[in-house]
């Protein structure tokens, strides 16, 4: 039995993740047009007027903010989006790691992993793979979750996640290390898509109608900041990216909450398909602590040496052979990376062995 029938009415087409434009100048009206769209289809599919009202509200909120960056005002647009995240108070939006919808391990202990290109083949240690440190400022660029001249610590959920984030680089240049964290941090979840509206939907829930009616709130509320959040822009050599706007400002908004970091799905994939089992990131944030100082989150991990990906791959099997339990495959996801034309199972990838290999050998 449905929980909601306008939901399983509901149009999905052109509504997977990313979403590409050509140029940065059609980033807005694309995203102003996408929602626009959005509560449209919701309206026909039958949702009822107060959801549809609320997220109406919602999306003219999020488009106003951008207006208002645009014109300059970035005061009153980050105190908007300041708003939109302290509304949210409880799970799915804000968990810790463990219980965090981006990671479904069945309690299975989750895997990190940090990269870091060199023209040489190298070893750094532990301590090198580790954030930006803040006496290095100068060098930290603007992402998608980052501004610059303020560190912050991207992690992927597989070799394989950091890869495709950095450009599909060489295998001399690209070293990986391991890490997994205490769970003692509080993130935000921005891995929300239509499967989880869909999933949310066919769940027995003995609930009573408002808090299932809040709990789908929530479900749309985040799956929209997924959604803005999910653009990419083929125009190269900018100086500025608009896609990264209300990115910038939730993680803004996160820190002045005091959460630690934010979920969400590579942009690198050609579906959000192919990055909810081997494709999620997770972005920390590195707190000051003064100039000669790393953030006080280092404190809550635990990494590795990193170890090169074209040396692994000249490993004779015998020293390869040690077996090891990687969360990833315990996703009730696809698990295949690629495309739809051309899939590939990630425990048939060089990248699942080398995520095998960091973790096997590493004494931690």
């Amino acid at each position: 039995m449905l929980n909601y029938n306008w939901i399983a009415n509901l149009d999905n087409k052109g509504l997977t993740t990313p979403f590409k434009v050509k140029y940065d100048n059609e980033y807005f009206p694309a995203l102003k047009m996408m929602l626009e769209d959005l509560v449209n289809r919701f309206r026909i599919a039958g949702m009822e007027d107060t959801f549809v009202e609320a997220i109406d509200a919602y999306q003219k909120e999020i488009v106003n903010s951008i207006e208002k960056y645009y014109c300059g005002d970035l005061v009153n647009a980050q105190l908007i989006i300041n708003k939109i995240i302290n509304e949210f108070l409880e799970p799915p939006a804000i968990t810790g790691i463990n219980d965090s919808i981006a990671f479904p391990n069945n309690g299975t202990e989750i895997q990190f992993f940090r990269a870091r290109l060199s023209d040489n083949v190298i070893d750094f240690p532990a301590n090198e793979m580790l954030h930006i440190p803040f006496k290095k400022r100068s060098i930290v660029k603007s992402e998608r979750f980052s501004i610059p001249g303020l560190p912050c610590l991207y992690l992927g959920n597989s070799s394989y996640a950091c890869w495709i984030e950095m450009g599909c680089p060489a295998d001399h240049r690209f070293n990986v290390s391991p890490i997994v964290l205490d769970n003692t941090q509080k993130v935000l979840n921005l891995t929300v898509t239509l499967g989880d509206l869909y999933q949310f939907n066919e769940k027995e829930l003995e609930w009573s109608k408002k808090q299932k009616d809040n709990y789908l709130l929530n479900i749309l509320k985040l799956m929209i900041l997924t959604f803005c959040t999910s653009y990419k822009v083929d125009e190269q050599n900018r100086n500025f990216k608009s896609e990264y706007i209300i990115s910038q400002m939730i993680m803004l908004a996160c820190k002045s909450r005091g959460l630690d970091g934010i979920t969400y799905y590579s942009k690198q994939v050609s579906s959000e398909v192919f990055a909810c089992t081997a494709g999620v990131n997770l972005v920390l944030f590195a707190s000051y602590n003064g100039e000669e100082e790393l953030s006080s989150i280092c404190e809550h991990i635990k990494i590795g040496d990193s170890y090169n990906f074209s040396m692994f791959k000249q490993l004779l099997p015998s020293m390869t052979y040690k077996g090891y339990e990687l969360s990833v495959m315990h996703t009730p996801y696809i698990r295949n990376i690629g495309s739809l034309k051309r899939q590939i199972p990630y425990n048939d990838t060089m990248f699942y062995e080398f995520d095998k290999y960091l973790f096997a050998n590493w004494d931690k």
